[in-house]
């Protein structure tokens, strides 16, 4: 079984406590504080492997967490940093929390970041200062970060074969290449998607194609699990239909081809302006004549589409379009007729595709010739700094007699600290007032005594 969907749950690692801790050997008489740092949590990370076929592995494992910093220790001694965990996926796994997209992973080794451990608390030796020469407090550690992720692969393949139900897909595929998915004589044999690598020039030039399941109208709207079989060829640079030319279930073969490309289109715009091509299957049971007859038809319907501005059959390969006859081919997947022209004719276009659509990731947009462009080379002479002002890091609102105080900053900063220290809440006090909290409360009309909550912790203002 083909597993394309995922759901996990990702946590890092919260950070080691920083130590409170003073030294007292006997022939030091002012030893002072020397509490040292916590460990940083660890991270959880995701690297693309393009030996896994699937998602199946997440079946089985659902939780993964990384490992929390260790506290600090006396003598200024930082605690170890938590083993960060790598997650490895398949090529073309996209990641998504809720509905954000948050990785796309379709290079072999590209990494990436899920969830960051948290910072390790400072020890008591950081507090140290003119007026607070043996603070007896530390910071705690940060609070590890965790959330559910849904994975979905999408095949990576250069080209694939989309089609009715029984049009011969997957006898291609078994003739093409070392693949062997199932083959059998009624609709939905396929199940699942399938790759195999085709070698087109017997000379070790190869281009991957994938084989997914029939697809039926209304696929774009989800009949026959349509969405997730179409997604599948989005990656692909090449489409290529495969028709029966005995029809299915009633329907002409040219009727069968326009609802596969109607499907396509409606799924998503980028997946039906990929570059098409038409394969006539199983002509080795159609009299030769007729077999003529429909590739003539299936020639004026593609002449008709470029007229009409149809991006699938209006690519350009080395500046020239492709004449209509090199977009229809003939084949019978059970014999082996018209295979070998059309694989030798296919491999370059693939090639070129390819080509023409990797980039290195990261790259510099470069125009024809590999200059830098006009506006790069203008960026490049003196840049002028100005400050910004400072960013507002909380809100006060006053609700029912209660001030309360939001913001992301703050709330980092006072789960930072024990507030049952005395010591800590001081500190804690002189940090609020630097930032602008005790001043923003005093405009709110607060008086010594009102309580006040800043992100779920309660104070009395004074």
């Amino acid at each position: 079984m083909f597993f394309d969907e995922a759901k996990i749950y990702v946590a890092a690692g919260k950070g080691g406590n920083g130590c409170i801790s003073f030294r007292r050997e006997k022939h030091v008489p002012r030893g002072g504080p020397d509490g040292g740092d916590g460990g940083r949590g660890g991270d959880v990370r995701v690297v693309a492997n393009p030996q896994l076929r699937d998602l199946q592995a997440f079946t089985f494992k659902v939780h993964h967490k990384a490992g929390a910093g260790q506290p600090g220790q006396g003598a200024r001694k930082h605690g170890a940093m938590g083993a960060t965990i790598i997650i490895e996926v398949p090529l073309g796994t996209q990641i998504w929390r809720e509905d954000e997209l948050i990785a796309d992973l379709v290079n072999p080794g590209q990494e990436a970041l899920l969830a960051s451990g948290g910072t390790g608390g400072r020890g008591n030796t950081r507090f140290v200062g003119p007026t607070r020469q043996s603070p007896k407090f530390a910071e705690l550690g940060g609070e590890e970060e965790g959330f559910w992720v849904r994975l979905s692969l999408k095949l990576m393949a250069d080209a694939g074969l989309a089609g009715l139900p029984n049009a011969g897909k997957s006898s291609l595929l078994r003739r093409l290449s070392n693949a062997k998915p199932k083959v059998a004589n009624y609709p939905f044999t396929t199940l699942e998607p399938m790759l195999g690598v085709v070698d087109w020039s017997g000379e070790g030039d190869v281009f991957t194609l994938a084989d997914v399941p029939g697809l039926l109208e209304g696929a774009s709207d989800g009949v026959g699990l349509g969405h997730e079989f179409l997604a599948h060829l989005e990656r692909c640079q090449l489409i290529v239909h495969v028709v029966d030319l005995m029809g299915y279930y009633g329907d002409s073969a040219l009727d069968g081809f326009r609802t596969i490309l109607g499907e396509l289109d409606a799924h998503t715009p980028e997946l039906g302006a990929k570059p098409q091509v038409v394969i006539l299957n199983k002509m080795d049971a159609v009299p030769a004549e007729a077999v003529q007859e429909m590739r003539s038809a299936f020639e004026a319907e593609i002449e008709r589409l470029r007229r009409e501005g149809h991006p699938a059959f209006t690519f350009e390969l080395d500046d020239e379009q492709p004449d209509v006859g090199r977009l229809v081919w003939p084949v019978s997947a059970a014999t082996g007729i018209g295979l070998q022209p059309f694989v030798q004719w296919l491999g370059p276009v693939v090639k070129s595709l390819v080509g023409l659509s990797s980039a290195p990731v990261g790259s510099a947009p470069q125009e024809e010739g590999g200059t830098v462009p006009q506006e790069a080379e203008e960026r490049t002479g003196h840049v002028t700094y100005r400050p910004r002002g400072a960013a507002k890091v909380f809100a006060v609102t006053k609700e029912d007699g209660l001030f309360q105080v939001r913001g992301k900053a703050l709330k980092r900063l006072v789960s930072r600290f024990d507030l049952t220290n005395e010591e800590a809440i001081r500190y804690l006090g002189e940090r609020l007032d630097r930032l602008g909290v005790y001043a923003a409360l005093r405009s709110q009309g607060a008086q010594p005594g009102d309580d006040v909550d800043i992100e779920g912790y309660a104070f009395e203002y004074h």
